[in-house]
């Protein structure tokens, strides 16, 4: 377990975070691409499971759409003849036989409709028809009886003529198999196909459950009926679809060519599939496969458009409700089994839904999601990702840093950025119909923000543990140095010996002398002091101890190396505090010299790598701004370095280091001092 942590933290700090960012923005971009391809049902189970997230998400979000600005009707152009509760109660269980049906019809015909759908198919024979009862009579019924009946024209005859005689279209269901019953084909009228091959885009049936030949022969149109659930919802319905090679039209559009008297539905395929179909003057943008979004209008406000049966037959109807309209003929009756839910959460009968599309058309509302918006959102998604990913790691950003140290902002932040496309989508969708996509930039963008924020998260861990080992090094060696100190202090002034750096004290001690004799410095050094900074010399880089003891010696230091030497003045300061707690033990710490010497101490340490001219870190002091004793350390301080073997270089000679340190007068050292240490250095036995 151990293991596979340690595996994760370094998989999220590499490169900041940004790889395994790259590759959550890349692998859920692919997803989502995936998730609306056209595929067929063998591919759609291998993938359903992985992409389910994204589609779930999108059809929410869109439903969400529908369910907060439904769909207001602006005309009633379609009237449900329904056979309901009521109308089975009267006539007797479903399915009726079709002369009853056929009387059905003619009352329809009365009113004159501009056309008559029928949601609803009629494959079998009527067992209930002259003909048939004649086959069934029971043994011992008089022959002359079955002759008689089979004389008199069938349920299927009767039916037919009142097909016949009325703009009717007759429904249909595809199927993915062939059964019994279905067949491979259906007498419709052909399509005029614009612009290329619908085929290869359009939903396709293996074979289709139709009526009776005899009854397709006297209707004027065949149409289907089968829509696709997704996710158990009805959301978008075919207006053409192929039963294997041939391409038919839905209910929709076959009633609408009934009724305009139009000859064909026209269908215009484009470079990315059907682009629209239209009938007269009515053109129909959809999908590339031939297939509309519904909005729909909530049930409320469509239950006007429904007319029981028997009222119909038994005359008991507004004669407006159908002189001139698209009547349809379906099953509401709750035992028929013939409902389906809508996008509004709404559960209605399933010719409804076929009404509710008519009704679209006539309005004029069409929502659409085009081939390219898809690629549209795409590319938004992947620019905002690669622009997170490569901004939220950088430290030098204001925000990236709080979102780094207040790893909820990000949350929020995520958030308001998807609230923000969400209403876009929403003002898309109200304004012209679009449906923009908003889940998947979520879903994508989450993924991508948490994982730079748990790269973050680990980060902040690793350098607050690091800064904790660090902080212990300090204090380790300060108490260290603490020591130093105190042994300091207590040496006596003539002490002939010192116990390190004895070429750093007397170089320095020969620099502060001599600063003492020039008029400028006269006035900030006495004999103690120049005592003191020579016996402090020695300790001028403590806090070199923050680094490993390996790497004391070997390879040039690594940046982050250097950063550590640059907090020199922490152990100062704390090594001066132990220092001083030590001295207040017996009664010393408010004496001159140790004041004197711990202000010397503190100056020595913090401002030896400050340069003349401010370039010097880790304040950028200037000029005289930087300590005396600090100015006169770092001119010894780069001597020695220059005349002893180092890591990374040999030693140089004298003369060379000389020409080194009268070269930096002026940018790194005090000049005044580069000159003072000039007759020092050529004095001085090695």
């Amino acid at each position: 377990m151990h293991t596979v942590m340690g595996l994760l933290r370094r998989v999220f700090l590499y490169g900041r975070g940004r790889p395994i960012a790259l590759v959550i923005l890349l692998w859920t971009t692919t997803l989502s691409v995936v998730s609306e391809l056209p595929t067929d049902p063998a591919v759609e189970e291998l993938s359903g499971d992985i992409t389910r997230p994204f589609r779930s998400a999108r059809q929410f979000l869109f439903d969400s759409y529908q369910k907060y600005y439904p769909r207001e009707p602006l005309s009633q152009p379609v009237t449900i003849v329904a056979v309901d509760e009521t109308s089975l109660a009267r006539i007797g269980q479903w399915p009726w036989p079709r002369n009853k049906l056929a009387d059905l019809i003619d009352a329809i015909d009365f009113y004159q409709p501009a056309a008559i759908g029928f949601d609803m198919y009629m494959p079998e024979a009527d067992q209930t028809s002259p003909d048939r009862v004649a086959d069934n009579l029971p043994p011992g019924t008089s022959p002359e009886l079955a002759d008689q009946l089979r004389a008199l024209p069938s349920h299927e005859t009767r039916l037919a003529e009142s097909l016949r005689s009325v703009p009717s279209v007759l429904g249909a269901a595809g199927f993915d198999f062939t059964t019994y019953t279905s067949s491979a084909g259906l007498r419709t009228a052909p399509l005029r196909i614009h612009g290329g091959d619908a085929l290869p885009y359009v939903r396709r049936f293996e074979a289709v459950l139709a009526s009776l030949p005899e009854l397709q022969a006297a209707a004027r149109g065949q149409a289907i009926l089968s829509v696709d659930l997704e996710f158990g919802v009805v959301r978008r319905i075919p207006l053409i679809v192929a039963i294997g090679d041939e391409i038919v039209s839905g209910l929709a559009m076959e009633m609408l060519r009934i009724a305009t008297g139009s000859s064909a539905v026209e269908v215009v395929v484009g470079a990315h599939g059907v682009e629209t179909v239209g009938v007269a003057d009515l053109k129909v943008p959809t999908q590339a496969g031939g297939e509309v979004w519904l909005h729909y209008a909530k049930s409320a406000s469509t239950a006007g458009r429904y007319v029981s049966a028997i009222d119909v037959l038994e005359g008991r109807v507004d004669p407006g409700q159908l002189e001139g309209k698209l009547v349809m003929l379906g099953l509401t009756g709750s035992g028929l089994h013939d409902m389906r839910t809508t996008a509004l959460s709404e559960l209605v009968p399933g010719i409804e839904i076929q009404a509710q599309l008519l009704e679209s058309l006539f309005d004029g509302r069409f929502v659409l999601r085009p081939w390219w918006m898809k690629w549209l959102e795409i590319s938004a998604i992947l620019a905002i990702g690669c622009f997170l990913v490569w901004f939220i790691p950088r430290t030098d950003s204001r925000l990236a840093h709080f979102l780094q140290t207040v790893p909820r902002a990000s949350m929020w932040l995520t958030v308001a950025l998807n609230v923000l496309l969400i209403t876009l989508g929403y003002l898309l969708f109200r304004v012209s119909g679009l449906l923009l996509d908003a889940s998947s930039f979520f879903i994508i963008l989450s993924g991508v923000m948490g994982s730079l924020v748990s790269s973050a998260i680990i980060e902040i861990d690793r350098v607050a543990r690091d800064k904790a080992e660090h902080e212990q090094r300090i204090r380790e060696s300060a108490n260290l140095i603490a020591g130093n100190l105190i042994n300091s202090i207590d040496a006596r002034a003539d002490s002939a010996i010192i116990t390190r750096g004895q070429q750093v004290a007397r170089l320095t001690a020969g620099l502060a002398k001599k600063a003492l004799q020039h008029p400028e410095f006269a006035n900030q050094l006495d004999p103690d002091a120049v005592d003191q900074i020579s016996r402090i010399a020695p300790l001028r880089d403590a806090g070199i101890e923050v680094l490993p003891a390996d790497r004391l010696h070997g390879e040039p230091l690594t940046e982050g190396e250097l950063a550590l030497i640059e907090q020199y003045g922490e152990v100062a300061d704390i090594a001066v505090a132990a220092a001083r707690a030590k001295l207040e033990t017996d009664g010393l710490a408010d004496t001159p010299d140790a004041i004197a010497y711990l202000r010397h101490f503190r100056d020595i340490v913090e401002s030896q790598h400050e340069w003349w001219n401010g370039e010097g870190y880790p304040r950028g002091l200037v000029g005289d701004a930087i300590p005396l004793a600090a100015r006169i350390v770092a001119v010894v301080d780069c001597y020695e370095d220059l005349v002893n073997d180092q890591p990374h270089r040999p030693a140089i000679e004298h003369e060379t280091a000389m020409a080194f340190i009268r070269k930096a007068s002026g940018s790194q050292f005090d000049p005044r001092l580069v000159e003072c240490f000039s007759d020092v250095a050529t004095n001085i036995e090695r």
